[in-house]
C-alpha cells in the first residue's frame, strides 16, 4: 500500500470545498508533481471521496462530510 500524506489529502478536499474545479486548477494548489497528484486523485476516488465529471473535479457527498469534519476539527485545534 502506497503512503498518502494527510496535509495533501486535506489540502485537496478542502479546497474542494469551494466548489468543482478542473484537474489543472486543483494540481496547481497541491503543490505536487502531475504524476503524484494523479495517484491522489484516483487514492480519493476508490475511496469515494471524489468523483469527476464533464472535466471537473468534485465532492462526492461522503467526501464533503469528510472535508467538513476535517474543516471543523482544524478550526478546534488551531
Amino acid at each position: 500500500m502506497a503512503k498518502y500524506d494527510l496535509d495533501v489529502i486535506a489540502r485537496i478536499l478542502l479546497n474542494l470545498l469551494q466548489g468543482p474545479m478542473g484537474r489543472t486548477q486543483l494540481y496547481m494548489r497541491t503543490k505536487l508533481n502531475y504524476p503524484r497528484f494523479l495517484q491522489y486523485l484516483e487514492f480519493l476516488k476508490e475511496k469515494g471521496l471524489l468523483a469527476e465529471a464533464d472535466g471537473a473535479v468534485r465532492l462526492t457527498v461522503r467526501g464533503y462530510e469528510v472535508a467538513k469534519a476535517l474543516e471543523k476539527a482544524l478550526d478546534e485545534l488551531l
